[in-house]
């Protein structure tokens, strides 16, 4: 026992580890970028929630601020440790500020968060810039936070921690995007292993010494930086992961990482080596040379990566084996590690101690005491084992003076009553985009007093609970799910796989206790890390699922709320979301999907279940009309559920500063032709105990506006038509049609709804720091005691503000297309297809048909990497097929201009479905509307079209493809765009 006294002394240099902390860090960056980045102190948790339990104090604080005064007072008051800016900060020239900071604190690291996708050019003068330590590639995702403090702590430690023996990995890649996503890859494996024993809840110092012992990681743009590092460090290396081209002596070089392949060797000859490239002819170099390699192109490069670590890196589970070779078992963490030796059979057990297995696989963990105490096992003769197996139990029953069992504690031990109000998170992942947004303005709404501002009504966002990314982590995991989506199945075997899969089982027993303590209408949204966010809103991509939630049997209702859940999961890898990814230039193996799951707002009135309005208001207005200015905003409203409006089909549209203005609507009579005139509701006694299915579309039901009229839902947003003096009355107790016009609201305000949207708004522009949409639905209680309810639902900001590239457009001359009407902003040069419905041939009737066989051409052409102009009549991508094309985004995903195209019986309103138009701006698209019979604003030279060569064509649909390529310029300021001849 002498020995171990003498492995504390030793080992009690170890507190001198890791001595620079970041614990301050100075964000610049407006409003809503600090919340994503914190996410409402969630970066904590993400960072350290295997500490949860053990009350450790040194954990990262975020400063924030939004300009450069308050930056330098922050200074002033304030240890900095490190300083994160946003490549987006209005009152900044690039890079003026960060010089002017690292003149006056040259000690504080800077790292620069981009949004951006960086060109060559622009890193290149960024690693000019000597105050910017680095620079990273913002993709939503929180976890690339922890990569960033986890860095800068490594590369200030790095020096004085590997003398006393700590481990690193050299990275050497000079893409931004590229290790912004690779090395919170490394951190997390690194800091799952150091979180095995960390679960059980050890003391504090004990939990510190392990982080600090973990192995570090050293992070190389350029050859001479990468053999800098590698000279000082090469005693310290556990492996190298290397690109191969990257700069060498000032250089692109296609070759650099063979060449810094073979200087490790001459100077490590056993270090794991890894190469990546996406140029494949690498990969059999790499192989001649006896290098691991990996295709950066793989559909599946980060689980490539990760299994990389796991098995190279010694972070995998400790596999039991017979000294033949035999397995008996493996061990993820060491809960089951300390199980399996209990019983595990003496020749194995001698095996493995006798060979320092234990010893090696607890280091590779920054167990570094436990490994100690276990290499000094000396196993004698075999018949010792008994003796052997007693002292390594009692060194690891050491380490489990405060185990925890696993459950996930912000749900654990909630009552019926935490619920009732509760925003409550199920996991340790992140948010994701939409339930984040909710959360934010959830907080905002508190800090700014407006839940009972207004008499009357009460502003609330509705019970909410996420399921967090990591359950979907686990979930893949679990069920090998990733390995089984690369064979390319179909959605509808993907649905079916999903939903034969677990989810696991402390998700699960949650989900179960959820079920029992709420009996109402639940919607289960996605809520994705790349949802909503600045980068790609991804809205209405995914599928919302809505579930009863009404059953007397609670083995009905986890049912259906579980399988719910993992069809939103499944939903990830539909058609749709990854020709979106590919449009963005992401993979969607990026993506991370949590699931919100929110009370439904409505109103029971007999079977049926429905809110009185449902809305969505954008604080930009692509399409005013006088006197209606862009920046007033406009607002969509709709009777019964909202799947009315984000699918483009007919509801009341107004602007918030000007809610009496009449819609242009010449007539009474052609008011009630164009008024919404069908709403959505859930029939809650046919469908409780429905069987939860893909296709979200089942569980709603489509009713006429006399439904309403019975249900004598229409107080505050009905009117009614009088055919015998060709009249609209604003009141619903005539006799008469009934119509949707909101009238008693926006008339004569019984309702504050105006106020209180444009309150919101304003709220959100401030804190996001751009325009914002958001979505809504009011409650108006059947029993007048119980106060109107305004249920905020959803906040993303909006995409537009791309007019920094100026566009000049020429005189309309020479042009096939031009409009007044548009939204985009640039030049399109490359594209050579046009898919249009034919005008000759255009029936409204079989506008499902046309749907189909455009999606048809659209394939093609996404078979062929091509994207094209796609013109059709009405309404694009609406659900309601008489106003246009039902089109869904996986059938248009290659269209790159989409226009538009009014005929003389079809004038419908541009599609104003907010999911169409986010998704159109965030990828760059551009958007023309052809209005009929205005020759002065709009036009399109049909007879030049249809004379142009058709490569293929169907029953209504025809493809052109033009040799030369087809120029278009959109401006986003002046709403104008051409396209030539």
């Amino acid at each position: 026992m002498d020995k171990f006294v003498d492995m504390k002394t030793r080992f009690s240099g170890v507190h001198d580890l890791m001595k620079f902390r970041v614990t301050e860090i100075l964000l610049i960056s407006t409003e809503y970028d600090a919340y994503i980045l914190e996410e409402d102190g969630q970066l904590v948790e993400q960072i350290y929630h295997q500490f949860n339990d053990l009350s450790i104090p040194i954990i990262p604080r975020i400063h924030w601020v939004d300009n450069s005064e308050d930056a330098f007072e922050a200074l002033q008051k304030t240890t900095i440790h490190l300083i994160i800016t946003m490549s987006r900060i209005s009152d900044l020239s690039s890079y003026e500020f960060e010089a002017a900071i690292h003149e006056a604190y040259p000690n504080i690291p800077i790292v620069m968060l981009s949004y951006d996708r960086l060109t060559p050019d622009m890193i290149t003068r960024i690693r000019n810039v000597s105050c910017i330590n680095r620079v990273f590639h913002w993709s939503g995702d929180n976890k690339v936070l922890l990569a960033i403090i986890k860095y800068i702590e490594d590369q200030q430690n790095v020096e004085a921690d590997s003398k006393l023996g700590v481990q690193a990995i050299l990275v050497v890649e000079d893409s931004p995007i590229y290790y912004s996503q690779i090395l919170p890859i490394i951190y997390t494996e690194i800091l799952t292993q150091t979180r095995c024993l960390l679960l059980h809840a050890m003391n504090v110092s004990h939990g510190l010494l392990r982080v600090r012992l973990r192995p570090k990681i050293l992070l190389a743009e350029t050859y001479e930086e990468a053999m800098g590092l590698l000279v000082t460090y090469r005693h310290n290396l556990l492996g190298v992961i290397s690109d191969v081209r990257f700069p060498k002596d000032g250089v692109m070089n296609p070759t650099a990482g063979f060449e810094l392949a073979e200087r490790v060797r001459e100077m490590i000859a056993d270090i794991p080596f890894l190469l990546q490239s996406e140029e494949l002819e690498n990969a059999d170099k790499a192989s001649g040379a006896k290098l691991r390699f990996l295709n950066k192109n793989s559909s599946h490069l980060m689980q490539d990566l990760r299994n990389y670590i796991l098995e190279d890196y010694g972070f995998g589970s400790f596999v039991f084996r017979y000294p033949d070779g035999r397995i008996i078992a493996e061990a993820t963490d060491i809960t089951n590690f300390e199980k399996i030796i209990r019983d595990l059979p003496d020749e194995s057990l001698y095996y493995h101690a006798s060979n320092s297995h234990f010893s090696r696989w607890l280091r590779a963990r920054a167990e570094i005491e436990v490994a100690d105490k276990l290499r000094f096992v000396s196993p004698g003769p075999i018949e010792n084992v008994s003796v052997i197996r007693a002292y390594i139990l009692k060194v690891l029953n050491d380490y489990f003076l405060r185990y925890q069992s696993g459950l996930i504690l912000d749900f654990e031990g909630l009552s019926k009553k935490d619920m009732d109000n509760a925003f409550i998170k199920l996991g340790t992942g992140s948010l994701g985009g939409k339930a984040r947004g909710i959360a934010f303005m959830n907080a905002l709404i508190a800090k700014a007093g407006m839940a009972d501002k207004y008499e009357d009504i009460t502003i609330k966002v509705p019970r909410s609970f996420v399921v967090c990314s990591d359950i979907f982590e686990k979930f893949m995991a679990e069920n090998d799910l990733y390995s089984f989506i690369a064979e390319k199945p179909t959605e509808e075997e993907i649905a079916q796989r999903f939903l034969k899969c677990d989810l696991p089982a402390a998700t699960q027993e949650n989900l179960r206790v959820l079920t029992q303590y709420i009996k109402c209408p639940l919607a289960v949204r996605s809520s994705s890390i790349l949802e909503d966010s600045r980068i790609l809103p991804f809205a209405g991509i995914y599928h919302t699922y809505v579930v009863p939630n009404i059953h007397d049997d609670p083995k009905v209702r986890f049912k259906q709320l579980s399988d719910a859940v993992k069809l939103v999961y499944a939903s990830v890898f539909y058609a749709a979301p990854v020709q979106y990814a590919q449009n963005a230039d992401i993979r969607i193996q990026e993506e991370k999907m949590a699931v919100l799951i929110q009370q439904l707002v409505g109103e029971l009135y007999g079977d049926l279940y429905y809110p009185a309005i449902s809305g969505v208001a954008q604080s930009y207005n692509f399409y005013p009309y006088y006197p209606m200015k862009p920046e007033e905003g406009t607002v969509s409203l709709a009777l019964g559920l909202g799947k009315a409006i984000v699918e483009g089909e007919r509801v009341y549209r107004f602007s918030p500063v000007h809610p009496k203005l009449n819609p242009l609507i010449s007539t009474p009579e052609e008011y009630l032709k164009k008024a919404q005139n069908a709403f959505y509701a859930v029939n809650l006694k046919t469908s409780s105990d429905i069987s939860v299915r893909a296709g979200e579309d089942y569980i709603y039901e489509k009713l006429p506006i006399s439904q309403a009229s019975q249900d004598q839902s229409l107080e505050y947003t009905g009117s009614t038509y009088s055919a015998e003096d060709d009249c609209i009355y604003d009141s619903v107790h005539k006799p008469g049609p009934k119509i949707v016009t909101f009238a008693p609201i926006l008339k004569y305000n019984r309702l504050p709804l105006t106020q209180i949207i444009q309150d919101l708004m304003n709220l959100g522009m401030k804190a996001f720091g751009s325009n914002v949409e958001i979505e809504f639905a009011v409650n108006i209680p059947k029993d007048k005691g119980k106060p109107k309810e305004f249920n905020f639902l959803q906040i993303r900001p909006m995409v537009i503000g791309r007019e920094a590239l100026q566009v000049t457009l020429d005189e309309p001359r020479d042009s096939w297309c031009f409009s007044e009407r548009t939204i985009g902003n640039g030049f399109y040069q490359s594209i050579h297809d046009i898919i249009f419905v034919d005008p000759r041939t255009f029936d409204l009737s079989d506008s499902v048909q046309i749907a189909n066989e455009i999606g048809e051409l659209n394939t093609m052409l996404a078979n062929e990497g091509r994207r094209c102009i796609l013109i059709g009549f009405g309404r694009i991508g609406t659900s309601d097929r008489w106003l246009g094309i039902p089109l869904a985004w996986e059938q248009m995903s290659q269209a790159q201009l989409i226009v538009e195209v009014d005929t003389k019986e079809l004038r419908p309103e541009p599609s104003l479905g907010s999911h169409f138009f986010h998704n159109l701006t965030a990828t760059n698209m551009g958007y023309f509307h052809i209005q009929y019979d205005n020759k002065e604003k709009a036009k399109l030279d049909w007879e030049w079209l249809l004379s142009q060569p058709v490569l293929q064509q169907t029953k209504y649909v025809k493809l052109v493809r033009r040799e030369t390529a087809i120029e278009a310029k959109v401006d986003g300021r002046s709403f104008k765009g051409i396209i030539y001849k």
